[in-house]
């Protein structure tokens, strides 16, 4: 099976893997930071749905959201 990442030495490539897996929390925690601002402001009628979907869609969330709200996978 070939991957993208082909490094044979195997501590070499857990260090990678840790590192990825730091990336992805912190970009998880930058995620829900923003989910929050986002959600606050809208709540608060500081932003307009639309806007909220231009966020969204910024981020590249979109996609993911919506199947979600009108119950679709």
């Amino acid at each position: 099976m070939n991957h993208r990442l082909m490094v044979s030495d195997p501590a070499i490539r857990k260090q990678l893997q840790l590192a990825g897996l730091r990336f992805m929390c912190s970009r998880a925690q930058w995620l829900a930071s923003e989910a929050r601002i986002i959600g606050v402001a809208l709540k608060n009628d500081r932003l307009t749905s639309a806007q909220v979907d231009a966020k969204l869609e910024e981020m590249g969330a979109l996609d993911l959201v919506y199947p979600e709200l009108m119950g679709g996978t």
